[in-house]
């Protein structure tokens, strides 16, 4: 019951706050879209690269005969049985990895920057807060988000640490380290937005032990926001998906609906969390 209450009461409060400040949730809706175009930007120029080396080693590859009395041929020959330009592999797989890393890297910024203003924003909607406190609150996100995507981004960046040699001989190695990697980062990303919906309540001296004690004590609070939020994000994305051909009004609705659904579920865990820490 008592779990009841506090779910029902966050959900009930977040929806009121959010038509008490209409003009801040504007703003945060705003906002979304804005990351939403920059992160589109930054996907399309990089995946294009991407896309475009990784055709060209499979262009070259589809023009090798690499049959069995073709490479036989070769080999009789003393000739490379990958072509006359194999090195032409390996220099496409390196702009692969490099442009992966610059990707990385914008996402990164992108993501520390959007999500501290973001959750800024959003703690004001809950809190009375001054402007000193807004940047004191944007700083300790910064910092709180430096060290949890730091972990995440520096994961991932160690994957890309290897030759296409490595890759073609360890390749199921490296698909189980991927795993473990994504694991981490799940419970990483979970343990995160507890941290900064708490920046309101606790010292950031603190912020670690009250993580840990509400993330694993209370974690079927946690849990159960995680999961109305995933429901509402899940339906929005299932509507746009459904509608994405077939009827324009529904699909902007399902836009915008997707839209509200972040920004809410947002403001909903720092209520929830907010409550817990009482």
């Amino acid at each position: 019951m008592v779990q009841k209450n506090i779910i029902f009461n966050s959900l009930k409060e977040s929806l009121a706050l959010i038509w008490k400040n209409k003009f801040l949730f504007v703003s945060l809706f705003v906002l979304q879209i804005l990351f939403f175009i920059i992160f589109s930007v930054i996907n399309y120029d990089y995946q294009t690269k991407i896309l475009e080396n990784a055709k060209a080693i499979t262009d070259y590859l589809s023009n090798q005969k690499l049959d069995e009395a073709a490479v036989t041929s070769n080999l009789l020959q003393q000739k490379n049985i990958l072509g006359d330009d194999p090195l032409m592999i390996s220099r496409n797989f390196n702009e692969i990895l490099k442009n992966f890393r610059i990707y990385l890297i914008y996402i990164f910024i992108l993501l520390i920057l959007f999500i501290s203003i973001s959750w800024t924003l959003s703690s004001k909607i809950i809190n009375k807060l001054n402007f000193k406190q807004l940047i004191n609150n944007f700083l300790k996100n910064l910092i709180i988000l430096l060290f949890y995507l730091g972990l995440i981004f520096g994961f991932f960046f160690s994957l890309l640490n290897i030759s296409i040699t490595q890759l073609a001989q360890q390749s199921s190695m490296i698909f189980i380290k991927y795993f473990i990697f994504l694991i981490i980062s799940i419970i990483l990303v979970y343990f995160m937005f507890i941290s900064i919906s708490l920046i309101n309540h606790i010292e950031l001296k603190n912020i670690v032990q009250k993580t840990l004690s509400i993330g694993i004590r209370r974690a079927h609070y946690i849990l159960s926001v995680y999961f109305i939020n995933t429901l509402l994000l899940g339906t929005s994305v299932f509507l746009l998906y459904y509608f994405i051909e077939k009827n324009s009004l529904i699909l902007l609705l399902s836009i915008i609906l997707l839209i509200f659904s972040i920004v809410f579920g947002r403001i909903f865990l720092i209520n929830a969390v907010g409550k817990l820490t009482h």
